[in-house]
C-alpha cells in the first residue's frame, strides 16, 4: 500500500504534468485559432467585396439550420465523453452509433420539411439549400464525436490542425474561387459542406487509433443518458440563443438586413469564438481533470476572469473606437450600415467571453442542466429583446442584443461564484487592471484619429494598431500586471515559455 507521501508526490506531479499539457495544448491550440482568425479576416474582406449583403443573408439562414439540426443530432453525448471520468470503448461505440442514426434522422426530416422551412423564414432559395445541407448532418455528427475523443486525450495537436486544414482548403479553396465566377450565396453553402466533409476525412485517417466502431449497449446508454441530455438542452439552447435574433432579423426585416446583421455580428463574434473554442477543446476537458477540487476551480475561474478581461477589455476598446475604419477597410463601401451593430456589439465582446468561463466551470463539474437552465434564461433574453426590437430596426436589435449578453453573464457569474466560493470582491478587483488599460486604449485611438483626420481609412487603422500594440508590449514589458492584473499575470507566465525573459509578470 502506497504511504501518504508517496500519493501527496504522486498527485502533485499529475498536477504539474496537467499544467505542462494545458500549456502545450493552449499554446498550439491557441496559434492555430489565431492563425484562422486572421485568415478568416482575410477571407471576409475578399468575400464582403464579392458577394452582396442579400446573398450573405441567404446563406446565413441556411447555415442557422444545419448548426441546430447538429446540435440536436448529438444530445450532447460529446461532450460527456469529455467530462465523464469513466468512459470505457462500449460508451464511445454507443455515442459513435447513436450520433450517426439520430443524424440520419434529422436529416431525412430536414430534407422532407425543407419547402415548410423556406416558407416560414420568408426565403424561397432554401428548398433546395436545406436538402443539401440535410445530407451533411452525418458527416458534421461524426466530426463532434472525434473531436471529443481526442479532447478526452488531450490530442489538441490533431484536432486543432485538422480544423485549420479543412478550414482553409474550403473557404480559401472553394469559396473565394466560387464567388468570383458568380456562384452567389452557394460558394458559402458549398464550402461549409466541403469543410464538413474534408474534416471527417481527416479524422477518419489521422485520429483512427483512438475512435472505435459503431455500436449499441443498452447499459453504456443508461450510464450517460441522464447526463447527456443536460448537455444536449444547454447546448441547443445555446444555439437557438446564438442564432435566434438573426432568425427574427430575417423573418420580420428582410434577408439584406440580416446580411448587414449577420456580418457585424461575425465580425465582432471572433475574439469570443477565438477563447470559446479554446474553451471547448482544451479549459473543458482540462477543468473536468480536476472538477472534485473546489480550490483549483474557484482559482481557474478567478484567472479565467482575469485573463479574458485583460484580452477583451482592450480589444473591445479599440474596436469601439476604429469601428468605421474596420467596416471599410476589410468589408467596403457598400456595408457602412454595418458600422453602427459593430460599435454595440463591440461593447460586449468580454461579457460573451466571460459567459464562456461561467459555462466551462458548470459544464466540467457535471452541472449539465445548471448550464441548460441559464443558456435557456440567454435564449429567452434574446428571442424577447430582439422580437420587441425588431420593428425598429437592425441598430435596436443589435443594442437590445447586446443588453441580453450583459444580463445573461452577471446572471450567471453569480451563480458559479456561488458554486466555487468566488466572493464579489475578488470578483471586481480582477477585472480592475483591464478596465483601466481599455480606458487608455479608447482615449489614445481617439488622439490618433484626432491626429490623422481627413486621412484614408486603412492608414486610420494601420496607425492605430501600431500605436496601441507598441503601448501594450511597453505596458507588458514594464509589468504585466498592469494590463493582466495578479491573477492574469499568473496565467500567462504559465503559458509563457521560460525563454521570454524581457516580460515581467510582476
Amino acid at each position: 500500500m502506497d504511504s501518504p507521501e508517496q500519493v501527496n508526490l504522486d498527485e502533485v506531479t499529475g498536477h504539474k504534468n496537467l499544467t505542462r499539457r494545458a500549456a502545450n495544448g493552449l499554446s498550439w491550440s491557441g496559434a492555430t485559432l489565431l492563425a484562422r482568425t486572421f485568415l478568416n479576416v482575410l477571407v471576409t474582406a475578399v468575400l464582403a467585396r464579392l458577394l452582396s449583403p442579400q446573398e450573405y443573408g441567404v446563406a446565413g439562414v441556411a447555415l442557422i439550420i444545419a448548426a441546430v439540426g447538429n446540435n440536436i443530432a448529438n444530445l450532447g453525448m460529446s461532450q460527456v465523453l469529455v467530462q465523464r471520468r469513466d468512459v470505457d470503448e462500449r460508451h464511445i461505440g454507443t455515442v459513435v452509433f447513436l450520433s450517426m442514426i439520430i443524424a440520419a434522422i434529422l436529416g431525412l426530416l430536414q430534407w422532407v420539411f425543407a419547402p415548410q422551412i423556406a416558407d416560414f423564414l420568408h426565403v424561397p432559395e432554401l428548398v433546395l439549400i436545406s436538402r443539401l445541407l440535410a445530407v451533411m448532418m452525418v458527416a458534421n455528427a461524426f466530426n463532434l464525436t472525434a473531436e471529443a475523443i481526442l479532447s478526452r486525450h488531450l490530442k489538441f495537436r490533431i484536432s486543432s490542425t485538422a480544423s485549420l486544414v479543412a478550414w482553409i482548403a474550403s473557404h480559401v479553396g472553394l469559396a473565394i474561387p466560387l464567388a468570383y465566377f458568380g456562384l452567389s450565396y452557394w460558394a458559402l453553402v458549398v464550402a461549409y459542406m466541403a469543410e464538413a466533409l474534408i474534416l471527417a476525412s481527416i479524422y477518419f485517417f489521422i485520429a483512427r487509433d483512438y475512435l472505435v466502431r459503431p455500436s449499441f449497449d443498452m447499459q453504456s446508454y443508461r450510464d450517460i443518458r441522464r447526463q447527456s441530455l443536460g448537455y444536449s438542452l444547454a447546448g441547443l439552447s445555446s444555439v437557438t440563443a446564438k442564432y435566434i435574433d438573426n432568425v427574427i432579423v430575417a423573418r420580420l426585416i428582410g434577408t439584406a438586413e440580416l446580411g448587414i446583421y449577420s456580418r457585424a455580428y461575425y465580425l465582432i463574434a471572433m475574439p469570443a469564438n477565438l477563447f470559446g473554442n479554446l474553451n471547448k477543446s482544451v479549459i473543458f476537458p482540462l477543468l473536468s481533470k480536476v472538477h472534485h477540487d473546489k480550490a483549483r476551480l474557484c482559482s481557474a475561474q478567478l484567472k479565467g476572469y482575469a485573463l479574458t478581461a485583460a484580452l477583451a477589455l482592450p480589444t473591445s476598446a479599440f474596436l469601439c473606437c476604429f469601428a468605421k475604419e474596420i467596416v471599410l477597410t476589410i468589408l467596403g463601401q457598400k456595408w457602412t450600415d454595418a458600422v453602427a451593430p459593430i460599435i454595440i456589439f463591440s461593447a460586449v465582446i468580454y461579457f460573451r467571453v466571460g459567459y464562456r468561463v461561467c459555462s466551462a466551470v458548470t459544464l466540467a463539474t457535471g452541472q449539465s442542466y445548471r448550464t441548460a437552465s441559464m443558456q435557456i434564461i440567454y435564449m429567452a433574453l434574446v428571442a424577447s429583446f430582439a422580437f420587441f426590437s425588431a420593428p425598429y430596426g437592425v441598430n435596436a436589435v443589435a443594442f437590445s442584443v447586446s443588453g441580453a449578453i450583459a444580463t445573461s453573464f452577471f446572471l450567471y457569474a453569480a451563480m458559479t461564484c456561488r458554486m466555487t466560493g468566488l466572493s464579489a470582491l475578488d470578483f471586481a478587483l480582477v477585472h480592475v487592471p483591464p478596465v483601466a488599460f481599455a480606458a487608455v486604449v479608447f482615449a489614445t485611438g481617439l488622439a490618433v484619429k484626432m491626429l490623422l483626420a481627413g486621412s484614408p481609412d486603412y492608414l486610420v487603422l494601420a496607425t492605430g494598431l501600431l500605436v496601441i500594440g507598441t503601448m501594450s508590449v511597453v505596458t507588458v514589458y514594464l509589468r504585466a500586471s498592469l494590463l493582466f492584473g495578479k491573477h492574469g499575470a499568473e496565467v500567462l507566465q504559465t503559458l509563457t515559455s521560460k525563454k521570454t525573459k524581457w516580460i515581467r509578470f510582476a
